[in-house]
This record gives C-alpha cells, sequence and structure tokens, in this order.
C-alpha cells in the first residue's frame, strides 16, 4: 500500500515527555501531557472539527478535561498520544482506548483539531504510526474502530492504514443534527505483519 516500516522511528528519548515517540514525514507522536488539555477542550467545542463525531455534542467542561487527565494519566485501558506537525505544532490527539489486555485488543481514536491541516496527511501518518505500535510495542491482536460512513476522508485514511471494512452499525452515530450509518473496521497482527511489516 506503499507504506514501509523504515519510514517510521522510535526515538531513543521518548521516557522524556517533551521529545518524539514516533516520526512518520512530518508528523510526530509524543505522549499527551496535562498541559495539552487545553487544546482538547478548544477542539471539542470547535463544531468543524467535530462535526462527524459525536464528540463535542456539548460544551467542553473542567469535569470533561479531568476525565481526560485521568485517562491520560492514570488508566491502563488507555495510551494517548498528541500529535504534532512541522516543528512541534500541536494538531491533535490519537491513540488506543478501552484496551481489554487478556484479549489484546483496542480500539483506534483519532482527532485532529486544527482545520488547516486537514487533508494533509497527518491523519493517515498518525493512524499508522498507531497501529505499528499496537502491534510492535503493545503487542495488541486486533484494532479495530468506528467512523461515521460519510466521513469519507476518514474512512480512506482507515484504508490506507490497512484497516479492512468489517460492517454496518445503521443511524449509529447522531452528528450535525443527522443520524449516520457507522462503519466497523479492523485490523488484525496478521494483516499488518503481512502488508506492512514485511515490506
Amino acid at each position: 500500500m506503499g507504506w514501509h516500516e523504515g519510514d517510521l522511528m522510535t526515538h531513543p528519548k521518548a521516557a522524556n515527555h517533551s521529545q518524539i515517540y514516533m516520526k512518520s514525514g512530518d508528523t510526530s507522536l509524543r505522549a499527551f501531557r496535562p498541559t495539552d488539555i487545553g487544546a482538547f477542550r478548544r477542539w471539542w467545542d470547535n463544531f468543524e472539527v467535530t462535526q462527524n463525531m459525536e464528540s463535542g455534542w456539548r460544551p467542553s467542561t473542567e469535569a470533561i478535561a479531568g476525565s481526560m487527565t485521568d485517562l491520560v494519566e492514570a488508566d491502563d485501558r488507555a495510551i494517548v498520544f498528541a500529535v504534532e506537525a512541522g516543528a512541534g505544532r500541536l494538531i491533535g490527539s490519537c491513540g488506543l482506548y478501552e484496551i481489554f489486555w487478556p484479549g489484546r485488543r483496542a480500539e483506534f481514536r483519532i482527532m485532529l483539531g486544527e482545520p488547516d491541516v486537514f487533508g494533509e496527511g497527518h491523519g493517515t501518518r498518525a493512524t499508522r504510526m498507531v497501529v505499528e505500535y499496537a502491534f510492535k510495542r503493545a503487542n495488541m491482536e486486533v484494532v479495530h474502530l468506528g467512523v461515521n460512513a460519510d466521513n469519507v476522508a476518514a474512512v480512506k485514511a482507515y484504508e490506507n492504514a490497512g484497516f479492512v471494512r468489517e460492517g454496518v452499525r445503521r443511524r449509529f452515530v447522531f452528528a450535525a443534527g443527522e443520524y449516520h450509518d457507522a462503519i466497523v473496521m479492523s485490523i488484525l497482527r496478521d494483516e499488518y505483519l503481512e502488508h506492512f511489516a514485511a515490506g
């Protein structure tokens, strides 16, 4: 699919939260920090960012910010990254959520919060890096997601990252005042190894 593992790297100083953890092109992942919460709240409240999502259905609150901080810092069922563009501009968050360690499965989620970078490939690169991380570092067996069927760009990005359509949940997402179908997608460890890691 035109992507090779060699495009990515794990930074040797990954333990330092100010450092890049993975990088692909001009897209980088690092640890999500409590100081990022202000940007997260701004993205949450921006309709242009959340119009295809169920996030943002109410204004952000201190409780929402606190739950995000708790999730990042103390919940072993989530591994959250900050997404940066270029020379360290914070543009979004992504990661693995609802991790079920005995079954080695996790849900992928991403939010790009700066509309001026939409369409530049950051979502695809961030998705690919998290998929690599899931299988090569976190030892997942399957990574799954659900996406608004009308969010064509997101569906394409997930397919480019190796996700396969499994089915449709009808009228499952309420966004921008309408109900939308949700496409259920996943990628298995074997599929990742066959199509990406060996290439």
